[in-house]
């Protein structure tokens, strides 16, 4: 097994550990050929979102935030259509930060900071503490696409 291939798998790991120590329920799809490693639970709702995992060793002040994978054959960017939220497990802090499709829609690296920007800069600033768990605010959280499903929803005919 590669390195980069252990990387992911613990990251993968911690971000399921994480979700699990927050009260969320987690299930594992079977196969890997879906754009996403874990399925989060709205243990209230019966929401269903898919989640990406991501491992990464910050600089101990920003934290990269890849919406993408590369293989030896092929470069793919996540979608708002097949992923609701990239979920990174920094080594570094060792903790896992939460970033939903609305944020990084359009962007393949955006960065979370863990400390002030040197220049001060304030405007688009995504302070990492913002982001340690898989929450929106709730008009957002309603009118959201790609939901993939609610555990009460009926099933389709």
């Amino acid at each position: 097994m590669g390195a980069t291939t252990r990387k992911g798998e613990i990251g993968e790991a911690m971000v399921l550990a994480d979700l699990q120590q927050k009260g969320y329920g987690v299930a594992i799809p079977f196969g890997h050929d879906l754009p996403f490693d874990l399925v989060l639970i709205r243990k209230d709702t019966g929401a269903l979102e898919r989640v990406q995992c991501k491992y990464t060793e910050s600089d101990g002040k920003v934290i990269d935030v890849r919406c993408a994978s590369n293989s030896a054959w092929v470069r793919h960017t996540y979608t708002a259509a097949e992923v609701d939220w990239i979920a990174v497990f920094d080594a570094t802090t060792s903790r896992c930060y939460y970033v939903h499709s609305t944020t990084w829609s359009g962007m393949v690296r955006p960065t979370l900071r863990l400390v002030d920007a040197a220049n001060g800069q304030r405007k688009g600033i995504r302070p990492a503490e913002a982001f340690l768990y898989p929450e929106l605010v709730d008009e957002v959280r309603e009118g959201r696409p790609g939901r993939l499903a609610k555990l009460s929803d009926p099933p389709p005919e």
